[in-house]
């Protein structure tokens, strides 16, 4: 049986004390996987406008939320170049036909933006270096694609041991 001491007692019961009020004073960031989203402005629009350029009809509302999260947060003045992007589009539908999607010189800006939407969608990951926001691994269109043979890599296939059948 151990016996504290009456110091030892009054420093266990600081230490539980300050840690207490430290979770009180130094509250950790909120958590917003789990949390409802909240509607964003041209929403709508950014998913018409990637239904035009992946050609899937089918993309989900959810990975476009947080997909349009980021490219708030990578792209400078994304609703302006959303909406001139999206009247592009609209006004010159052979831009959607080419074997490579090019535009015109002057509309550099929204090629930028058609790009970068296209990689998000595809890749999960929206900007490029130490600005790169991870968005999302498996939803990727890319995974989706493949998903009736490939598995993405690091997922297991079924049950323990069905990698040793050969297919």
């Amino acid at each position: 049986m151990n016996h504290y001491s009456r110091r030892r007692a009054l420093k266990m019961i600081g230490l539980v004390a300050v840690a207490t009020a430290s979770g009180h004073l130094l509250p950790l960031p909120r958590l917003s996987a789990a949390q409802p989203q909240a509607p964003l402005t041209g929403l709508d629009d950014f998913i018409h406008v990637s239904r035009l350029l992946t050609q899937q009809d089918d993309l989900s509302p959810a990975l476009a939320h947080a997909l349009m999260l980021a490219l708030t947060q990578t792209h400078n003045a994304f609703a302006r170049d959303l909406t001139t992007l999206n009247a592009l589009l609209q006004n010159q539908p052979g831009l959607l036909q080419q074997a490579r999607l090019t535009f015109a010189p002057e509309d550099a800006a929204s090629e930028a933006l058609a790009k970068a939407i296209l990689s998000g969608w595809y890749t999960g990951v929206v900007g490029k270096g130490k600005s790169a926001l991870y968005v999302t691994y498996v939803n990727t269109l890319s995974s989706q694609l493949v998903s009736d043979k490939v598995v993405p890599p690091g997922f297991a296939y079924g049950p323990v041991g069905s990698w040793a059948k050969q297919p």
